[in-house]
């Protein structure tokens, strides 16, 4: 499966140069050392650090050798809960890694897809390396001896995060302290030795300055994206008047963290992203009491602590003096993960305001107090709260009912297929992370749909794999479907640039050898299988009405494949603006840039990626896929219509084919 270039991470180009004369070989048959890396230490995978290990990349079959020579000390399947948590079991002598994975019982909630055979091999000096991700034929013995180059066996996937096949490497010490796993290989290292982190908090004007700078310097020379909702010139300016009005100590957990959010608001962009601070706070933040939802600058109250219930459900007109309105879109300042000029996905993320409210609040203090104002003339004065007092009600239910409407929740609930009535099937894409055994699935139940129309779910769909993409639109084509219109990939850089320096996951090699000058940076023709032509499938198409339900949480693929489908006049989108912009988002590689005094840490796009450059009435520079039969949010559709079941997105679509509505 083709690596996906639609997600918040990817892999970097990497060195590929031969093993150092320390007699190490690269863990995957007859490639060279560097080769195929997917995430090395100090990159980040999703939320979490790669601290100790090498992610690397290969195709089914592809051979695992030992990279050093030693005895087997262990042989076992393992199951990463997460890069610091696994549950394993020892292999069984007499049977293949592929039998032991096939037969282990792991972690009930787990795809055994995931179940990784490991091998770690001891050398002569008590260090040891741990191999992850094998599968295959082969056979161990612990205190079998084993030379380096020896076959191991195949790749298979060593961890849930990772879709693709891939190992998983890490050395270890005589102490069984993980150790630098690059430059054994001859490889430049991004291996840093944990050490506890401390920091001045509230630290100098001059190093919040120093770090403000260093952002700004980031984004200026790194980032391709600029204009969709600020300039490069009107961001430097806001960065110059930000770092200009640091006149004094700031506390880096809440005032700071603070500017970040501004910042990244400033540059709306669901692929940007603050990574998590590496050091803990442990100071007491107090939160608003109640739990507040607000739809269309109508605030309401949907959980309330113990002895306020009563005021569940009412609506707010003031908040401390201030109308509510205004202080919801106050608070919606702070949300972030939304592209361009998005609407949809604020709104939509708005809606918890009660997650929100929290930001405005960090000086509240254990006397703090909310007064509200109902529109019934009714007041309340409900204290803050240092942790949740909340507990689950009617209304929350059917809030969080809504909430989850086709999301994914667990492995194996990624889709679904049904029949609503004699004219009309459903499909739910719940991501497009799947399978090739559930893509089949799909593609079966669209070969065998005789219905008329066809409603194809993608709310809430974070995006997932090109390659699914392009299967599932092959089977509504009904002839060559255009992906792009004019697209190319844009960079800012090429080589090494100072600000790199600041980059955790650069290793000094060319990214971006094959892009070519031209206006504002560095571009390459359209060579992604995002933007290519879609050809239908032979054996299976739908050739009914698709109507296709998007909302603000429909991101990347989720975007893509509606978008095709309505530029080739295959689909109408019905509901509300998708979460990505239509004609382009900032993907594919990424710099992680760390500051160096506070020790806070940006993901940043690398590369612009253009799918069409049609800009009119009907696909608006900067907005997202714009629905072809709108649904404004509503407190209807929050709490799930009059019996609280209802999904209210669904049912207007339902009205529209009974009404013949469609292109």
């Amino acid at each position: 499966m083709k690596k996906l270039i639609l997600f918040l991470s990817a892999a970097f180009t990497t060195l590929s140069i031969t093993a150092s004369g320390q007699g190490y070989v690269w863990p995957v048959a007859g490639k060279q050392a560097g080769t195929d890396i997917l995430y090395r230490p100090q990159e980040h995978l999703g939320n979490e650090l790669v601290y100790d290990r090498l992610f690397i990349g290969g195709k089914e079959g592809d051979v695992v050798v030992s990279p050093v020579s030693g005895t087997i000390s262990h042989v076992g399947v393992t199951y990463l809960i997460k890069l610091d948590y696994s549950v394993g079991i020892t292999a069984e002598a007499n049977k293949t890694m592929e039998q032991n994975i096939r037969d282990a019982k792991l972690d009930k909630s787990a795809n055994p897809k995931y179940y990784s055979g490991i091998v770690c091999v001891r050398m002569a000096d008590g260090n040891k390396v741990y191999i992850g991700g094998i599968t295959g034929a082969k056979k161990f013995k612990t205190g079998q001896k084993i030379a380096a180059g020896d076959t191991l066996g195949t790749i298979g996937y060593s961890y849930k995060e990772i879709k693709t096949p891939s190992i998983s490497v890490i050395f270890t010490n005589a102490k069984g302290q993980g150790i630098d796993p690059m430059s054994p290989f001859g490889l430049k290292s991004t291996f840093v030795e944990v050490k506890a982190l401390t920091r001045e908090d509230p630290m100098p004007a001059d190093k919040i300055k120093e770090d403000l700078e260093v952002l700004k310097t980031a984004y200026r020379e790194l980032y391709p994206s600029f204009g969709q909702s600020i300039s490069r010139g009107e961001f430097t300016a806001y960065m110059d008047s930000l770092i200009q009005s640091v006149t004094g100590p700031i506390r880096v957990t809440m005032d700071f963290g603070m500017m970040l959010r501004g910042i990244l608001n400033k540059l709306p962009d669901s692929h940007l992203a603050i990574l998590p601070d590496p050091i803990e706070d442990h100071s007491t933040l107090w939160s608003p009491g109640e739990f507040l939802v607000a739809c269309n600058d109508t605030v309401r109250v949907l959980i309330a602590p113990q002895g306020y219930s009563k005021y569940v459900g009412k609506v707010v007109t003031e908040i401390n003096g201030r109308p509510a309105a205004e202080y919801a879109r106050e608070a919606w300042k702070y949300i972030s993960n939304h592209d361009g000029k998005v609407e949809s996905q604020k709104q939509e993320e708005g809606v918890a305001l009660g997650r929100y409210g929290a930001l405005l609040n960090f000086d509240a203090t254990k006397a703090s107090v909310h007064k509200l104002v109902f529109a019934d003339g009714s007041t309340a004065s409900i204290p803050f709260q240092s942790e949740s007092r909340f507990k689950p009600n009617e209304e929350y239910m059917k809030f969080a009912r809504w909430y989850r409407l086709n999301r994914a929740m667990s492995y194996d609930d990624v889709f679904a297929t049904r029949t609503l009535n004699d004219s009309t099937a459903y499909l739910a894409i719940k991501t497009f992370e799947l399978m090739q055994e559930q893509v089949e699935s799909i593609g079966d139940f669209l070969k065998n749909c005789k219905a008329k129309n066809l409603v194809v779910d993608v709310r809430n769909n974070g995006g997932g794999d090109s390659e699914v993409l392009n299967t599932l639109l092959s089977y509504f084509a009904d002839a060559p479907l255009d992906k792009q219109k004019g697209g190319f990939l844009r960079v800012m850089v090429k080589g090494k640039v100072p600000i790199l320096d600041y980059s955790s996951n650069y290793c000094g090699v060319d990214m971006f050898e094959d892009y070519f000058p031209g206006p504002f940076g560095y571009f390459k023709a359209d060579t992604l299988e995002t933007c290519s032509a879609i050809m239908p499938d032979r054996d299976i198409h739908y050739g009914g009405r698709v109507y296709v339900l998007t909302n603000g949480h429909s991101f990347s693929a989720a975007t893509l494949f509606p978008a095709a489908l309505v530029r080739n006049g295959r689909a109408v989108s019905v509901g509300r603006e998708t979460g990505t912009t239509y004609h382009s988002m900032s993907a594919l590689k990424f710099a992680e840039i760390h500051l160096p005094n506070t020790y806070r840490s940006f993901r940043m796009p690398l590369v612009q990626c253009v799918f069409d450059t049609t800009v009119n009435d009907r696909f608006p520079a900067g907005r997202g896929l714009l629905p072809d039969y709108p649904l404004p949010l509503s407190y209807k559709e929050i709490f799930c219509g009059a019996d609280g079941k209802t999904d209210v997105m669904l049912e207007y679509a339902l009205s529209l084919i009974a009404e013949g509505k469609y292109l």
